[in-house]
Formats: C-alpha cells, sequence, structure tokens
C-alpha cells in the first residue's frame, strides 16, 4: 500500500503545486491589471489637469484678443473723426484763403504789417 499511497501523494501534490501556481499567477495578473489601472488614472488626472490649463490660458489670449480687437475698433473710429474733421477744416481754409485773395491777399505776402 505504500508504493500506491506515495504515488496517489505525488499527484495530490502535483496538482496542488499546479494550482497554486495558477492562483499566484492569476494574482500576478491581477496585480499588473490594478498597477495599470492606476497608472491610467493618474495619466487621465494629469491630462485633465493640462486640458484645464491649455483652458484657462486661451480664454486668457481670447480677452487679450477681445481687448486688442476693441483698441483697433476704437482707434479705426478717432482715426474716421479725425480724417473728417481734417476734411472740413481744409474745406474752412480753402474758404478763408479764397476770402483773403478777394480782399487782395497774395500767398507769400503774410508779413505782419508794423505800425508807423
Amino acid at each position: 500500500m505504500f508504493p500506491d499511497c506515495a504515488k496517489q501523494f505525488k499527484e495530490v501534490k502535483s496538482r496542488a503545486s499546479g494550482e497554486e501556481t495558477e492562483k499566484s499567477i492569476t494574482e500576478m495578473l491581477i496585480e499588473e491589471l490594478k498597477q495599470r489601472e492606476e497608472e491610467a488614472t493618474e495619466a487621465q488626472q494629469q491630462a485633465d489637469v493640462k486640458l484645464l490649463e491649455a483652458k484657462k490660458l486661451a480664454s486668457q489670449y481670447q480677452k487679450e484678443a477681445d481687448k486688442c480687437s476693441s483698441g483697433m475698433d476704437t482707434c479705426e473710429e478717432a482715426r474716421e473723426k479725425s480724417a473728417e474733421s481734417l476734411l472740413g477744416q481744409r474745406k474752412l481754409t480753402a474758404l478763408w484763403e479764397e476770402r483773403a485773395r478777394e480782399l487782395g491777399w497774395k500767398p507769400g505776402n503774410d508779413k505782419p504789417h508794423q505800425n508807423q
């Protein structure tokens, strides 16, 4: 009986060892999956932080662009008003020059009169 008992014991031991190896591999795989999940979660969190920073930066650039655009509009309006004013002043100057010529004024004859 001893030889059969020892043979059966080896088979049981061999099976148990195989089951332990399977458990060990399964546990290792589970551990690796957990680690990869943690790494993926951390990477996602970092990506979320970077995305939020990029959105904030884009918002700041947009605000600056809006200010610049508003400033350009203001400058353009001022330029247009200045051009209109200059045109008006040129017309008024031409009118006064025409009247002065009618009264005998000639270009180059603009020395002040001295009372004697």
